[in-house]
């Protein structure tokens, strides 16, 4: 779950637009190797962030077993 965007407001009105806004469960699908992109999805939209910028989603992982990066 996204608990918080430490964006600029730029760049979270286009992450909010794309449905990342806290509350909003948020699954990684895939991670680019080596410093490539994150594949999420949140609800029914999927999309590719740039790690700098899905770094700065805050994130409560629901599963104690796993660390969200």
């Amino acid at each position: 779950m996204v608990t918080a965007l430490a964006v600029e407001p730029g760049l979270r009105h286009r992450l909010e637009a794309l449905g990342i806004k806290p509350g909003q469960q948020l699954k990684v699908l895939r991670r680019g190797w080596w410093s490539g992109p994150i594949h999420l999805r949140v609800g029914m939209t999927e999309l590719m962030l740039r790690r700098i910028d899905a770094a700065r989603i805050q994130v409560f992982s629901a599963d104690p077993g796993r660390v969200a990066r």
